[in-house]
């Protein structure tokens, strides 16, 4: 799998070409927790990967957030929290779908639950990370699975 998926930041190619692994952090929605507290933690779970972002560096990671959005929505929120890496707008819920992304409906919408996909440079599927149950260690859940997969190539 290689295609050109639309971001806050524009146009990229996952996976990424320049790096050994792409990493994509997905969401249900930034602020949902504030209108469906089950599904709240898209910010946090996004600054994780924010905070880890030496850490994947040195994984040789390349970081996306996804969720199903526009991504126009979405450059507001990367800007506003400095992300430091881009949110891939996938309104038609097509990229998570093809890479196996389970699914929540919530007020009346599909949205992804929270999970983490690691592809090498191939774009094959070498991990989905489903659940992650704290937010807050949606980065460190990655960052074992990318050790993992490295120690056994």
């Amino acid at each position: 799998m290689q295609r050109t998926v639309t971001t806050s930041e524009g146009q990229v190619t996952v996976p990424s070409p320049e790096h050994e692994w792409t990493v994509l952090f997905f969401i249900t929605e930034p602020g949902i927790g504030e209108r469906v507290p089950e599904l709240g933690g898209c910010t946090t779970g996004l600054c994780s990967a924010r905070d880890a972002a030496a850490r994947f560096a040195r994984a040789k990671a390349r970081v996306f957030g996804v969720s199903a959005h526009a991504p126009g929505h979405l450059a507001e929120f990367a800007a506003g929290r400095e992300l430091g890496y881009p949110l891939i707008g996938d309104e038609d819920l097509s990229l998570g779908r093809e890479l196996g992304v389970p699914e929540v409906r919530a007020e009346g919408r599909v949205l992804f639950e929270r999970a983490g996909v690691v592809l090498d440079r191939t774009g094959a599927v070498r991990s989905l990370i489903h659940p992650i149950p704290d937010p807050g260690r949606h980065a460190e859940v990655v960052l074992a699975e990318l050790d993992r997969l490295a120690s056994a190539t």
